[in-house]
């Protein structure tokens, strides 16, 4: 008895899934909705006869000059990788790997230090 309860009751699910498969697009969004380029030309105020620009930098060749002249002096990176362990109560850490700067601050070379670092 419990058995066919079971299969009258997956029956009648499906046959539930399967109608809701068989309605119309039509019927369940309505006919007059908009198209999505029009809700999104809507949303943005697209227009199509005007075509966006980059802006250009501005720069002057005296700011260019004194970029040149200063140089960041090398600030050596240590990289050191962990590998898998388990933590004293037992609980396991992945691998990783981390990296650590031999100075704490970069540092900017005068434009008369740069020969040695080159």
């Amino acid at each position: 008895m419990r058995k066919m309860i079971l299969i009258v009751t997956v029956i009648w699910i499906n046959c539930g899934i399967l109608s809701a498969c068989s309605t119309s697009k039509a019927k369940v969004f309505g006919s007059d909705m908009p198209s999505m380029k029009t809700i999104h030309d809507n949303k943005f105020h697209k227009t199509d006869d005007v075509k966006l620009e980059k802006p250009g930098r501005l720069a002057s060749d005296k700011e260019e000059k004194v970029q040149g002249e200063f140089m960041w002096l090398p600030n050596p990176t240590l990289s050191m990788y962990v590998f898998k362990h388990l933590t004293p109560a037992g609980h396991p850490v992945p691998g990783y790997s981390t990296f650590f700067r031999l100075y704490t601050k970069n540092h900017i070379a005068a434009p008369g230090e740069q020969e040695g670092w080159e």
